[in-house]
Parts: structure tokens; C-alpha cells; sequence
């Protein structure tokens, strides 16, 4: 019996003294390339069960991230002002801002080196992850990049004359196009049924304000109730004969033209833009029973809108967005957080499998005004304790699918947030107060 223990208590020790890189010998030499750059590691990365396992320290500093361990409880922590990474080495819980998630491979010690699973940490900082088996190497991108925000864009004041809201507090329309950002608001004017449209347009190249206040229409208010709305950088108002429409661009007025020829109804009308998913706009008018979306890329100008069981009522608000699909004659009806579907040509909604309205809620708990761009319907939203701004999409199928975690925690409620996209960035724009004058703060999403 004591031979059989000293004979254990000595195996015990020789594999004690074998060096834990021996356990992973054999393995390949892999690279981790980080956009564009490899980053050089102390310990080997180990591949294993299809994880690749890295020295914590050298990822968590490569991705910006602060380094704390923690020797009495074995905790790795690696944070930055938008993420808090907390794992525990032999545990597959870990802590994302708070947020509780189960790993596939747990962290642990090899060669004295604390060594974290790659993949995850690096698509909870938001990025892309792709391995290349014929070269053992993985490549990490930065999926969206989030740049300082700027709280007073310009350097001035979109209303430079408006101190303290003394003209009253306003909340412009927000649109870019070809490298200049439009604001664009309304007033009640004094002394009779009229009013005033204002522009501000700003050079995002140069960051030099073009006009600040600019007064470039003023209208008279013959129906009642009095409509408009603003698109792209263009304003809409009904007359009792019609639509009528002016643009402004860069300091060029165009004259006040009908899109649409429609004596003004008794009943409650409806008045909105609505979207074609090639990107050209109608506008969307009618009452109960009686639709029609007026557009060039209709024959004639004109497109019936058949609507059974008036959901386009129903639905209509300022904020209610419309995207017509031609090749499925569909209708996405986008109204606060929710999205249903309308068939023009039927009249019918689409229905669930229980028969009821089919309804795609927006994820999250705070989100923005949905917003398009290349024939998709994106919005960002937050969701859970992990504060930070996620990416979302839905498509005609109504199929919503989160497409990318954004490292920046607003300071404000995403409602609070009007949202412009060109090819390469996401822009965020919030109207506050910068020296007691209104303004705009500006945050820029690099694609």
C-alpha cells in the first residue's frame, strides 16, 4: 500500500514539472491580424474544441480596452468608457456590461499566462471575426467606429438669434445630402393665417455654416386643419386645391409647385410621404375608403391604394413612415415601434398564423425613428443592461435581425436622436443647447 502511494504522490509530481505548452504540442502557429496589423502575443494563441484561446492582456489593449486582474478572485476584467468585460478564469459565465452570458470555452492559465476565448470578446466589442483554416490565421474588423461627439457642430448655433428659446423652443427636421446638412423648422407667423418655413444648411467638409436662420417660405394656411411636412429638403403643405411643394437647396428656392390636384375633404385626411423601395418618394393622400399615393412612377402619376380595413388611418400619424415594395405590392406601415403590412392592390393585411394583424415590434426598450437606406428599413435601439447601441434591420418579409453591437451609450434617449446614413457612416444629430442657443450635437458612426 505505501509503495502504490509513494508511486502515485511521485507520478503526481513529474506532471506537475511538465510544462503546460507540452499539453498543447503539436499545435499550429496561428496569426491574429487586426485591421491590418498582427498582434503580437507573450504565449502562442492555442486552438481548441474550434476556440482560439489568447493572452488577455495583449487583446484587451489591442481593442482599447483598460486591463485589471485580479489575483484572490482569478477575475479578468477589460473596459472602456462604453464596455465592461468581466470573465473568471475556469468559469464559462461571464459579464458584459452587466449582462449576463454562457461561453463555449472558459478562460484559463496556460504557461502562467491568463488565456480568454478570441471570438467572443471580440464580437462583444462589436467586431467581425472570419477564420482562414488554411493559414491558422483570424482576422478581426472593426464592424462600425464610433468618433467623439461634438456638442455644438459648427461652432455656432444653427439659431444664432434665439437665446434662451426666447423665439421659441424648436426641434428642425434633419436631412444631408451631397456633403451638407439641412435643418429645417416652422413657425406660426404674426398677424394673420401664415407660416413660416426656416433652413439652415451647413458644408460638412468644411464645417462652415452656408445659412443659419433662413426664412425661405412663407405660406398661407388655407385648409383647415392646416398640414405639412417636411422631406429630404423640401416642404409640403396643403392648399384647398392641393399638395404644393418648394425645395431649398443651398440658397436656391424652387417655385411652389402641385404634386398633387385634390380639393380638401370634410373628413380627416391624410397627408404623409411614402417611400418606394428604389428610393423615390409620392406623396400618400386620401381619406377612409379613398387612398391614393401620388408619384411619378405610377402611370399617370397616380397609384390607387385599396385599404379594407383602413390601417393606413389608423396608423397615419406625423411620424408614420411608409415603403411601398412594387414587386410584392406591399405597403410597410412603420408607426412608433411597430411595423405591419398592407397589400395595395387587395386591400388586405397581412395576417399571423392565429389570424391576427402581423406585427414586427422594433427590439429594444429605446429606439430611434426607423430610417432608410438601400431599400432596407434600419433603426438603432438599446436593449438589457448593456447600455450600448445595437443596429437593427427588417426586411419585406418582415424578418427584424440585430445586425451589429455600436460601442457608444448616448447621453440621452434614442427618441431624442434624428438619424441621416450615406455609404460609409451613420450620422446622429440631437437637438440641444450650447451657450444658451440652440444646436445641434453630433455623432459620427464610421461604417
Amino acid at each position: 500500500m505505501k509503495r502504490k502511494m509513494s508511486l502515485l504522490i511521485m507520478l503526481s509530481i513529474w506532471f506537475s514539472l511538465i510544462p503546460t505548452s507540452s499539453i498543447y504540442a503539436g499545435q499550429p502557429l496561428i496569426r491574429v491580424i487586426y485591421e491590418g496589423m498582427e498582434i503580437p502575443f507573450e504565449v502562442a494563441p492555442v486552438l481548441e474544441s474550434g476556440s482560439v484561446l489568447v493572452p488577455f492582456r495583449s487583446v484587451f489593449e489591442a481593442f482599447g480596452l483598460t486591463v485589471t486582474w485580479e489575483q484572490t478572485s482569478r477575475r479578468v476584467v477589460g473596459s472602456n468608457d462604453a464596455v465592461k468585460i468581466e470573465m473568471y478564469i475556469g468559469k464559462k459565465n461571464v459579464s458584459v456590461n452587466n449582462e449576463k452570458k454562457d461561453l463555449e470555452m472558459e478562460p484559463r492559465i496556460i504557461d502562467g499566462i491568463t488565456m480568454i476565448p478570441l471570438r467572443f470578446v471580440s464580437e462583444s466589442m462589436g467586431k467581425n471575426v472570419s477564420w482562414d483554416p488554411s493559414t491558422d490565421t483570424v482576422t478581426i474588423k472593426n464592424r462600425m467606429t464610433v468618433q467623439p461627439t461634438v456638442s455644438n457642430y459648427g461652432n455656432d448655433s444653427y439659431f444664432p438669434t434665439n437665446y434662451s428659446n426666447i423665439l421659441g423652443k424648436v426641434n428642425p427636421y434633419v436631412y444631408e445630402k451631397d456633403g451638407f446638412a439641412y435643418f429645417m423648422w416652422s413657425d406660426e407667423a404674426k398677424g394673420g393665417p401664415f407660416m413660416n418655413f426656416y433652413c439652415s444648411v451647413i458644408d460638412m467638409s468644411s464645417g462652415k455654416w452656408l445659412y443659419q436662420n433662413h426664412l425661405f417660405k412663407y405660406v398661407k394656411k388655407e385648409a383647415s386643419p392646416f398640414q405639412f411636412l417636411f422631406n429630404e429638403n423640401s416642404v409640403y403643405w396643403r392648399t384647398q386645391d392641393g399638395v404644393m411643394k418648394s425645395s431649398f437647396d443651398k440658397g436656391t428656392v424652387t417655385q411652389e409647385v402641385y404634386v398633387v390636384k385634390k380639393m380638401t375633404s370634410k373628413e380627416r385626411e391624410l397627408m404623409n410621404i411614402a417611400r418606394y423601395d428604389d428610393g423615390s418618394v409620392g406623396i400618400l393622400s386620401g381619406i377612409k375608403n379613398s387612398m391614393t399615393l401620388y408619384t411619378e412612377a405610377a402611370p399617370n402619376g397616380l397609384l390607387d391604394i385599396k385599404d379594407l380595413n383602413n390601417i393606413l388611418m389608423e396608423n397615419g400619424t406625423v411620424n408614420t413612415q411608409y415603403l411601398i415594395n412594387r414587386s410584392s405590392k406591399l405597403v410597410q406601415i412603420i408607426s412608433k415601434n411597430t411595423v405591419k403590412q398592407l397589400n395595395y392592390e387587395t386591400g388586405e393585411v397581412s395576417f399571423d398564423e392565429k389570424g391576427k394583424d402581423k406585427i414586427e415590434r422594433l427590439k429594444g426598450t429605446s429606439y430611434t425613428q426607423p430610417f432608410f437606406y438601400q431599400n432596407r428599413l434600419y433603426y438603432l435601439y438599446q436593449d438589457g443592461q448593456d447600455r450600448r447601441i445595437k443596429l437593427g434591420s427588417i426586411d419585406d418579409e418582415l424578418r427584424n435581425e440585430e445586425l451589429g453591437v455600436i460601442n457608444f451609450i448616448p447621453p440621452a434617449n434614442l427618441t431624442d436622436y434624428k438619424i441621416t446614413i450615406n455609404e460609409k457612416e451613420i450620422h446622429l444629430w440631437r437637438n440641444t443647447e450650447f451657450n444658451r442657443k440652440p444646436a445641434m450635437e453630433f455623432t459620427n458612426i464610421v461604417r
